[in-house]
Parts: structure tokens; sequence; C-alpha cells
């Protein structure tokens, strides 16, 4: 397939604004294209993916798991921009881009949107702190890189700065109710 052929194909997927069959439809491609395919999407394009969730999480939370196995930078991207939080966390009947963000040591710059969202969460609904906390509590003690949290915390230079780590300390601390490893 050329380059002109993957971005008509790719045209014609991001023309719908829900996900239910992104996943599938992905899966018709050889792999190789696919991942042309994901890799080549822009922020607005993940966004709509991943954040118009009306009836579509379960979906949504499917097509991440595919991309774990097509593309981890595109994996990575969109975790990222799912990580919004004005919209909160993204939940589905099974958890798989949780997981991964527990089983596996995550980027610095995913770990740096998990704990963005948790500082900038409005809605402080408990099951999405939870669900942050698990990441946390993952990165730190399966990781060792709870240093590395405090100190990204420390370079934001927030009046909030020690009630933040105190927050993370106590999340990491904390077995949670449900785990995602």
């Amino acid at each position: 397939m050329t380059d002109d052929e993957i971005i008509e194909k790719k045209n014609e997927l991001m023309e719908e604004h829900w996900t239910e069959n992104l996943h599938q439809s992905l899966q018709d491609f050889h792999p190789d294209v696919a991942q042309k395919i994901v890799d080549s999407m822009d922020d607005n394009e993940i966004y709509v993916k991943v954040n118009h969730r009306r009836f579509q999480e379960d979906y949504i939370a499917n097509y991440l798991a595919f991309l774990w196995d097509i593309s981890k930078e595109a994996f990575w991207k969109h975790i990222i921009i799912s990580l919004d939080p004005e919209i909160g966390i993204l939940w589905g009947s099974s958890m798989p881009h949780f997981e991964k963000m527990c089983r596996n040591r995550i980027p610095e710059d995913v770990l740096e949107a998990v704990i963005l969202f948790l500082i900038h969460d409005k809605s402080k609904f408990a099951q999405d702190t939870e669900a942050i906390g698990c990441v946390l509590r993952a990165q730190a003690k399966r990781f060792n890189r709870l240093d590395e949290i405090k100190n990204y915390v420390r370079s934001l230079n927030l009046p909030e700065e020690t009630e933040i780590i105190n927050q993370i300390e106590q999340l990491i601390e904390t077995e949670p109710g449900y785990s995602f490893y």
C-alpha cells in the first residue's frame, strides 16, 4: 500500500467521531499499515478517538489494548491525551490501559501526565484518584520512581507542593480497593 493510499484510509477512519469499531477496522490492515495509520494521528484526531466517550468507553479501552500490540509510541500518546482532568479517567469494563501503566515502566512524559491529572482533576472523583494512585504506587514500588515523582512535582513550583507530595505518598502507601496489576 502506498503512502497516499495509507493517508486515504486513515482519513476514512477519522471521519467517524466515535471509536466503536476502530480497532476492528485497523485489524483488517497489515500490522505495518495499521501502525503507520495510528502513528500518523495528530493530537486532535487522538483526542476525538479517546475523549468523545458517550457510550464508547469499552470500545475505546479495546482500541487502546489493540494499540499496545501495534505501536507502543501511539499507545502512550493516546494515554497522555486521554488523561484529561476536565473529562476524567477512561473507565471500561476492563482496564487494559491501566494494567499497562501499572505493569510497565511508563515513559517520563506519561508519568508527568499522570501527576498533572492528579493535580488538576476538578472532580476529585474518588475512583479516578484511586486509579491514578494505583499507577503512582506501581511506578514508585515496582520501578523505584518515588524520587522522580517528587522531583517532578517540585519542578512545577506550585504553592501547594507539600500537599501534593503528601497526597501522592498517601496514595502510594494506601492499599487500593482494586488493583490493575
